[in-house]
């Protein structure tokens, strides 16, 4: 029955993901998302640590030291601002800036994930605070380029006060602009 859940959740998961993809201009990434939770490698380990309420990564974590799915998963997605450190002949974690089109996945996932895992009715239209507010509570565990935090706080923000529809719609139509700024391309 896990499996079958653990199915169910992260299909419902790809589903939003890929919806706010979509609305923000970036088809292929919508489709493209997650799909290696569906590999033997991650989808067996997570359904066995599934919850239902959280990423069963972190169960997984917590009962081994560790995550055999998320050390796959994280390698193959490079919507992880984990996947984005470097630390080749520095011995430091040094975060690279993460290109303009995974930054957006990364939000349109911060987005999906709040909205299985809490099991709440979201209006796309109305202020969404909640992806700022998780964000805010993990932001000193993670570690961004500048250029990136700066992007990422200045798009939770807008969500917070605008709602989803804003954003992706903002996205939608200024996509190229902003991708030239954020890249310093003018």
């Amino acid at each position: 029955m896990k499996y079958i859940k653990h199915f169910i959740t992260i299909t419902k998961h790809k589903y939003y993901v890929g919806k706010f993809c979509f609305k923000c201009g970036f088809y292929k990434r919508g489709l493209l998302h997650d799909l290696s939770k569906y590999s033997k490698t991650e989808f067996c380990s997570s359904a066995r640590y599934f919850q239902g309420n959280r990423s069963p990564i972190d169960a997984e974590k917590e009962d081994r030291g560790y995550s055999i799915a998320w050390q796959h998963h994280k390698g193959h997605n490079p919507h992880h601002w984990e996947y984005w450190i470097d630390n080749v002949g520095t011995y430091k974690n040094t975060p690279c800036k993460i290109p303009f089109e995974y930054v957006i996945e990364m939000i349109c996932d911060w987005l999906g994930a709040g909205i299985v895992y809490s099991k709440q009715k979201v209006d796309f239209n109305k202020p969404y605070s909640e992806p700022l507010e998780y964000y805010n509570k993990c932001k000193n565990e993670r570690i961004f380029h500048e250029d990136t935090q700066w992007l990422i706080e200045f798009y939770l923000k807008m969500i917070k006060e605008k709602g989803i529809n804003h954003f992706c719609k903002y996205i939608k139509n200024n996509k190229g602009q902003e991708w030239a700024s954020y890249m310093n391309l003018y």
